[in-house]
Formats: C-alpha cells, sequence, structure tokens
C-alpha cells in the first residue's frame, strides 16, 4: 500500500515536473519574431527604394524622354 503511494507521488512529481520545464512552444514564439522582422524590414527596404525611384529616377527619366521627343 505505501509503495503504491510512494509510486503514484512520484508519478504525480515527474508529470509536474516536465510539464514546467516543457519548452516545445519557445520555436514557435522565435519563428514569429524572425518572420516579423523579416515583414519590417522588407516594408523598410520596399518603402526606401520608391522613395528613390519617385524623387530621383523617374523625373530623370521623364526629362531624358522629352529631350529625346522634343
Amino acid at each position: 500500500m505505501i509503495h503504491q503511494i510512494q509510486n503514484k507521488t512520484n508519478l504525480l512529481y515527474l508529470r509536474t515536473r516536465m510539464a514546467i520545464s516543457n519548452q516545445r512552444g519557445d520555436f514557435y514564439i522565435s519563428d514569429a519574431v524572425k518572420i516579423i522582422i523579416a515583414v519590417v524590414l522588407g516594408a523598410l527596404l520596399l518603402a526606401a527604394l520608391t522613395l528613390i525611384f519617385n524623387d530621383t529616377v523617374i523625373p530623370r527619366i521623364t526629362r531624358e524622354i522629352e529631350g529625346l521627343f522634343g
């Protein structure tokens, strides 16, 4: 009888310890953070390229084409 109680107590202790030390969800959080960082950096790069094209490249191309065709 005492051995059964000890076994159940040990089993409960081991289950509790395994549940507390479980770190399987850490990978999902770190992957989500990496994806968010990549999306933000991509948006910043796209905004920078749009700004460069609208302010410098497109006006110059327009001037060159107008210069060619008068």
